[in-house]
C-alpha cells in the first residue's frame, strides 16, 4: 500500500512536471509567435511608410512638373506631365492642377492649329487681303490686333497701307514666320490689352464674312490675348 502510494505520487509528480514543461513550451511558442507577428507588423508598417513617402515624393514631383508646364505654357511638357499624373493614378490627388493643365493644353493646341492654318494660307487669299484699298472695319481691326501682338505700333497700324507693307514682307519678317515664332510669353500685358481693345465686340464669323484670311488672324489674336490675360 505504501509502494502504491509512492508510485501514485511519483506519477503525479511526473505528470505535473510534464504539464509544466508543456505550459513552458506553449508559453515560449506563444511568445515566439507574438515576436514574429510583431516583427511582421513592424515590417509592414515600415514598407507602408516607405510607400507613403515614395508616393508623397512622387506627388510633389508630379505637382512641380504640372506647375512648370502650366507656367511655361509648353505643349510637350504639358503632355508629359499630364500623362505622368494619369499613369501614376494621381489625378484625384492633383485634380485642380490636372484640370487646369488639361484645359490649357487644349487651348494651346487650338492656337497651334490656327497657326498652322495661317501658315497654309493660299496666296490668292493673302492677295485678296492685301488688295483691299478700303477694308471693312472688322478686317482692319483684326489685322491691327494681330500686328500689335507682334510688337508693331498702334499709330503706324492706323494706316491700312502700312499693314499691307507688313503683309508684303518676306523672309524672317514675313507675317507667317512672325506668327509661327511668337509665344504667349513674348506678349506683354500692354500689347495684349491694346490688341484686345481692337477686337472687342467682334466675332470670328463676322470677320470671316468680310475676309477669310483676316478671320484666321482674328482667331489667333483672340486666343493669344486670352492666354496672356490668364497667364500664370
Amino acid at each position: 500500500e505504501k509502494e502504491a502510494e509512492e508510485k501514485r505520487k511519483e506519477e503525479e509528480r511526473l505528470a505535473e512536471k510534464k504539464r509544466r514543461e508543456e505550459e513552458r513550451l506553449a508559453e515560449e511558442k506563444r511568445k515566439e509567435e507574438e515576436r514574429i507577428a510583431e516583427e511582421k507588423r513592424k515590417e509592414e508598417e515600415r514598407l507602408k511608410e516607405e510607400k507613403r513617402l515614395a508616393a508623397l515624393a512622387k506627388l510633389e514631383e508630379m505637382k512641380a512638373a504640372l506647375q512648370t508646364a502650366i507656367s511655361e505654357k509648353d505643349i510637350e511638357k504639358l503632355k508629359k506631365s499630364i500623362a505622368d499624373v494619369e499613369e501614376n493614378n494621381l489625378v484625384e490627388d492633383l485634380a485642380d492642377l490636372h484640370e487646369q493643365a488639361t484645359a490649357l493644353l487644349e487651348r494651346l493646341q487650338k492656337i497651334e492649329k490656327v497657326k498652322k492654318n495661317i501658315q497654309e494660307l493660299k496666296r490668292p487669299l493673302i492677295a485678296e487681303l492685301k488688295s483691299m484699298a478700303n477694308p471693312p472695319v472688322d478686317v482692319h481691326r483684326s489685322m491691327t490686333a494681330a500686328f500689335l501682338l507682334m510688337g508693331e505700333d498702334l499709330k503706324y497700324l492706323k494706316e491700312w497701307n502700312n499693314i499691307v507693307i507688313l503683309l508684303n514682307k518676306t523672309g524672317r519678317d514675313s507675317v507667317k514666320r512672325r506668327v509661327q515664332e511668337l509665344k504667349v510669353q513674348d506678349v506683354t500685358e500692354e500689347m495684349a490689352s491694346s490688341a484686345g481693345e481692337q477686337i472687342l465686340g467682334l466675332t470670328s464669323d463676322e470677320v470671316y464674312e468680310a475676309n477669310q484670311a483676316a478671320s484666321l488672324f482674328f482667331d489667333w489674336a483672340e486666343m493669344i490675348c486670352f492666354e496672356r490675360k490668364h497667364a500664370n
